[in-house]
């Protein structure tokens, strides 16, 4: 959205009381009004890419029988209170070579006129990017390494890290995370800068890469004030942290818009065995300690683990096994709302579906909303992947690599007609569901299985009618075995992604 202003000095207007009678009664100024300067000819937006490209703006200045000073400066759209802005030309007619950073900036066209020193700028968004700002990122393992893959309609970029660093990470893939407000030191400025980054966790490594170029900003060592051993086992978001469960523990580092962090600075004490299974919906993770049979907590205020009070049902000490933790959209723009879990009572054998608040701001009620007793014998309860749908109580499962879906209102299980290939085993499943605020023309969702086989794997993106899944739509397809896939696309407001895991 474009902005003008125009600024009028105190000194201006004494200026012009003191020397009125300097001016001719021909004069062509109307002084009982002030001068007012429009431009035009400057589109509200532009997208450029960092290398290569020239930034070439021809705008129209009126009044066109004056004669102004004019230039150009950029700001990052982030930029906090204060930040000087960097002066690009000192012409009217732009024509630079881009030489800015990956991002989206506020670019301002400045014109003052030289006779009676008004002022005015007009701001436009500028957009720095590359092929990376929107597609589909597969998260795999290579062996005893991991790497990712990026896809677009258009392209496929294979081994990311591996191009942009000369080596993968050690271990296999575990997950991955992304933050708009993680800081890099620019050498350019000599300053702390915020960037949009992804963190990626593997069994022996971890690694904040740029968002656009697969750069490690920064690796294991430099992440952690008392570097712990390399064993990481998880990795998952708070409302504005990211959490590392590695060497036993849980760190936590907080993304801040105005402070600088770069380090996992707070380590969660305690004795506790997480659940790999957790639910993380732009609030505090839920999470499952496996030590106390326990829904709980983490969150950067607290240095351990956070337990929800006691109530009826209770989420502590249930004497369970979570076997199951999915999310579910039950409103527009609330993704992830609701949680579903399938808990198993070690004493009588039986099976539960708890209806859990799967966003939950703090931790002073019971999460729990609901609970329903399960039937016996459901294929679901030893599944080897499984993945719920957002839009419906229906669980799709995998089990000897034959899919399944399972609705959780009548109980019913039905083999689905798609089936995996002869020799491919499968992976990976997750729902993913696309619905960022207000861009509906652009939204969508789908069942993602990954298979593999000898020759690497198959990532099969398959439309859901009605429940049933449908043949995929588009099937991605590179070297080794995939742990994670996500869709995430970065603008002007930030990035939006698919995941609720």
């Amino acid at each position: 959205m474009r902005h003008s202003y125009i600024l009028l000095s105190a000194m201006l207007l004494a200026g012009l009381t003191l020397f009125a009678g300097c001016y001719s009664d021909d004069s062509n100024d109307n002084l009982s009004e002030p001068l007012r300067i429009e431009v035009s000819g400057i589109e509200p937006a532009y997208t450029v890419a960092p290398v290569g490209d020239r930034l070439k703006i021809n705008p129209v200045v009126s009044p066109a029988d004056r004669q102004y000073d004019c230039f150009w400066t950029v700001t990052p759209s982030t930029a906090t209170w204060g930040e000087v802005p960097d002066t690009i030309a000192r012409t009217e007619i732009l024509d630079v070579p881009v030489n800015l950073d990956l991002g989206s900036y506020k670019l301002r066209f400045c014109a003052k006129d030289r006779q009676t020193g008004i002022f005015s700028y007009t701001e436009y968004n500028l957009n720095v990017t590359t092929d990376m700002n929107e597609g589909w990122w597969v998260l795999k393992s290579e062996g005893d390494s991991t790497d990712f893959d990026f896809f677009t309609d258009k392209k496929q970029k294979r081994d990311l890290i591996l191009a942009a660093n000369g080596h993968h990470l050690a271990g296999t893939a575990v997950n991955l995370a992304q933050t708009d407000s993680y800081w890099d030191f620019d050498e350019g400025s000599k300053t702390d800068k915020r960037c949009s980054a992804v963190f990626v966790a593997s069994k022996n490594d971890l690694a904040a890469i740029d968002f656009f170029t697969g750069r490690i900003i920064r690796g294991f060592n430099d992440l952690f004030m008392d570097v712990p051993k390399r064993e990481v086992r998880d990795l998952f978001t708070g409302p504005s942290d990211i959490h590392v469960y590695v060497d036993g523990h849980v760190y936590t580092l907080y993304n801040s818009k105005y402070s600088v962090y770069k380090q996992f600075v707070i380590k969660v004490l305690g004795d506790y065995d997480l659940s790999p299974w957790h639910h993380c919906a732009h609030s505090l993770p839920l999470l499952y300690n496996r030590s106390n049979d326990s829904f709980c907590s983490v969150s950067r205020t607290s240095s351990g683990i956070d337990y929800f009070p006691n109530a009826s049902p209770s989420s502590n000490k249930t004497g369970m096994d979570l076997v199951f933790l999915g999310g579910m959209t039950t409103s527009t723009y609330t993704q992830g709302d609701v949680a579903l879990a399938i808990m198993h009572d070690r004493k009588t054998g039986k099976h539960y579906l708890y209806t859990l608040n799967g966003q939950p701001y703090s931790m002073g009620s019971n999460p729990i909303t609901g609970t329903a007793e399960m039937p016996n014998g459901l294929g679901l309860y030893t599944a080897d992947y499984s993945a719920l749908n957002q839009n419906s109580r229906i669980i799709y499962y995998s089990k000897s690599n034959r899919l399944y879906a399972c609705n959780l209102d009548s109980w019913t299980e039905t083999q689905q007609d798609v089936q995996p290939a002869a020799g491919e085993t499968v992976t990976y499943m997750e729902y993913l569901k696309y619905a960022p605020y207000g861009m509906d023309s652009s939204w969508f969702d789908c069942l993602a299985v990954a298979t593999s086989t000898a020759d690497g794997y198959k990532l099969y993106l398959h439309p859901v009618k009605a429940g049933k899944v449908m043949p995929a739509e588009r099937v991605l397809t590179g070297k080794g075995s995939v742990r994670r896939a996500c869709f995430m696309s970065y603008g002007s407001y930030g990035t939006n992604m698919t995941t609720l895991f």
